[in-house]
């Protein structure tokens, strides 16, 4: 059989793969993992993600496979609550957030595509990509003892921010300095109010405690890493990672009696992207084409709008190579300004200092109590202000 698209991983090669077979095309996903396992990762859609979403019908589907939706991101400082946002009020979709446990995301997902025809190998192992120009791109892999290639119009990679797609098809990776380590792990039998995304600073450190409804959550501890490693993996270091979250203001309540259901594991938060996310017919979509910092929870968001940019793209023409220069230049484009904000944002938040501690004092009352003109992450995503007038304002230089 030919493909006109084999698809590398990932809940985002699922969902394109549903949004081409709907669209006529014979697609391949390639899945390596026989059973999805819980690892720390993203697990929280921001409101402009959840527009996307359901954009792409997944609200539903999402929901009913155990998907919660808190309306509120509640923002601490030292420990106190300073702003309890209404997602739903002040976004102009009027989307809460929504979070859901990352394996059973992946399972329905791919569920949802093979319903609608899509050819899944799951256990396959692909070891090389072939592309360049004037020729179709081939993907090679192993499955149940067999080593198979098969060309197609393209490949997409959507395995991961280590993808090993984008490196055998030669892609240009940059790549920030490295600053913030996140460290994570999920937990059960808490009291964290399911009802908000809640975000809490303290002194060079934060915590975000992202609830996915029946007092479970996925709790995080992010602090500057260029001068201290705290290496917050493994169950041995349960206990310290459960005292750095308190340290940064986290209730005693919220961790009492609670048990550590998934790994903990900690990695650098610093952004890599590529030049283009196109090249010699193979495309890379979510963290494989741009892995932002984990710390600002957009990571899920852009990887959906990859998404649903490519599948657009790629069903208005039959020249598939316009296609592809369509979705480069979309991505490349929605992709920079959501780097610029949240690069912004960092600054704001994280520069040490007295300087930016009175910075701090005079911005957020300001953006608080009348965000418009600010760069809204959460809200807009890369859609809201990303001009120098907007930076201006975000970093108090007016």
């Amino acid at each position: 059989m030919g493909y006109d698209a084999i698809v590398v991983g990932g809940l985002a090669g699922s969902t394109l793969a549903f949004e081409l077979a709907r669209a006529g095309h014979k697609v391949l996903v390639l899945e390596r993992e026989t059973r999805f396992k819980d690892r720390v990762r993203g697990e929280s859609m921001l409101p402009w993600g959840v527009a996307v979403a359901r954009r792409l019908g997944l609200i539903d589907v999402l929901l009913e496979a155990g998907g919660h939706q808190p309306r509120f991101v509640t923002t601490y400082m030292f420990g106190n609550p300073v702003n309890n946002r209404d997602l739903q009020a002040t976004t102009p979709h009027g989307e809460a957030g929504l979070n859901i446990y990352h394996p059973r995301m992946q399972e329905v997902l791919l569920e949802r595509a093979i319903r609608s025809g899509v050819e899944v190998k799951r256990g396959a192992t692909v070891v090389g990509v072939e592309a360049g120009p004037d020729r179709l791109p081939t993907a090679t892999f192993d499955h149940n003892g067999e080593r198979q290639t098969r060309s197609t119009r393209v490949v997409v990679g959507a395995d991961g921010r280590d993808s090993q797609v984008r490196a055998w098809a030669g892609f240009e990776v940059r790549r920030d300095p490295e600053f913030l380590i996140i460290a994570g792990t999920l937990i059960e039998g808490t009291d964290v109010p399911d009802s908000a995304l809640h975000w809490m600073l303290g002194p060079g450190e934060a915590v975000l405690m992202a609830p996915l409804g029946g007092r479970r959550a996925r709790a995080y501890f992010v602090y500057h890493g260029v001068s201290r490693r705290l290496t917050l993996s493994g169950k041995q270091k349960i206990p310290e990672f459960i005292q750095a979250c308190k340290s940064a203001g986290a209730p005693e309540s919220w961790f009492a009696g609670v048990e550590t259901t998934g790994p903990l594991a900690e990695y650098q938060g610093a952004d890599r992207w590529v030049t283009s996310p196109v090249k010699n017919g193979v495309a890379l979509i979510g963290d494989a084409a741009a892995s932002t910092d984990p710390s600002w929870g957009c990571g899920l968001s852009l990887t959906l709008l990859d998404v649903e940019h490519l599948a657009s793209a790629l069903r208005a023409s039959e020249d598939w190579n316009q296609g592809l220069v369509r979705y480069a230049a979309e991505h490349n484009e929605y992709y920079a300004a959501l780097h610029r904000i949240l690069g912004w944002m960092t600054e704001l938040t994280w520069t040490p200092g007295p300087e930016a501690d009175e910075r701090r004092r005079r911005v957020f009352p300001r953006m608080m109590s009348d965000p418009s003109g600010f760069p809204d992450p959460i809200g807009l995503g890369p859609f809201g202000p990303s001009d120098d007038q907007a930076r201006r304002l975000l970093l108090g230089l007016d």
